[in-house]
C-alpha cells in the first residue's frame, strides 16, 4: 500500500511541471490518489468495509469514482481527477496516467471490464468500455470510445 503510494509520488516527481508536494497536496488527485490507496490497503481485513465509508465520503467530495475494488499498480498520475469514473472490476497496470472525464466500464451488467496495461496514458473524455485489453505503452487519445468491436491492438513488433 505504502510502496505504492511512494511510487505514485516518486514518478509525480519526475514528471515535468511538477511544482513540489505541497503544491500537489493542493490538489484533489492527491486526495483521490491516496484515499484509493490507503483504503485498498484494508482489502481482506476487518476494516475495509467500514473504511469503505470513506470511500463514499470521497466519491461525493471528489466528484470521481475510484474504487477500492479496482485493481491499480504503483505509479498511478492523475490529472484533474473531476468526472473519473472507474469500474470496481478494472484492472490498471503501473506508471499509467489519467486525465479528467475519463470512463473505465463495463457496456452492461456481467459484462468485461476494460484492462488497462502498463505505461498507459488515457485522454481526457476517453471511454473504454467492456473486456477491452490496453496494450503496454498505449496512448488512448482525448474523447476516444473504445469497445471490444470498436479497437484493434496494434501489432507490436511487426515488420514494416
Amino acid at each position: 500500500m505504502l510502496d505504492d503510494f511512494r511510487a505514485d509520488v516518486r514518478r509525480l516527481k519526475s514528471l515535468p511541471g511538477y511544482r513540489g508536494l505541497v503544491w500537489w497536496m493542493l490538489d484533489q488527485s492527491f486526495w483521490v490518489i491516496l484515499t484509493y490507496r490507503l483504503i485498498s490497503g484494508t482489502r481482506g481485513t476487518v476494516l475495509h468495509t467500514p473504511f469503505r465509508v470513506f470511500e463514499k465520503i470521497a466519491e461525493f467530495m471528489f466528484k470521481c469514482y475510484v474504487p477500492t475494488t479496482a485493481t491499480i499498480g504503483p505509479g498511478l498520475v492523475i490529472y484533474h481527477a473531476f468526472g473519473i469514473i472507474i469500474n470496481g472490476k478494472s484492472t490498471i497496470g503501473s506508471n499509467c496516467t489519467i486525465y479528467a472525464r475519463v470512463c473505465l466500464g463495463n457496456r452492461f451488467p456481467g459484462d468485461g471490464t476494460p484492462t488497462i496495461g502498463n505505461n498507459v496514458t488515457i485522454g481526457t473524455g476517453a471511454c473504454i468500455f467492456g473486456p477491452v485489453v490496453i496494450p503496454d505503452n498505449y496512448v488512448v487519445k482525448a474523447n476516444a470510445v473504445i469497445t471490444p468491436s470498436s479497437f484493434t491492438p496494434p501489432n507490436v513488433g511487426a515488420p514494416s
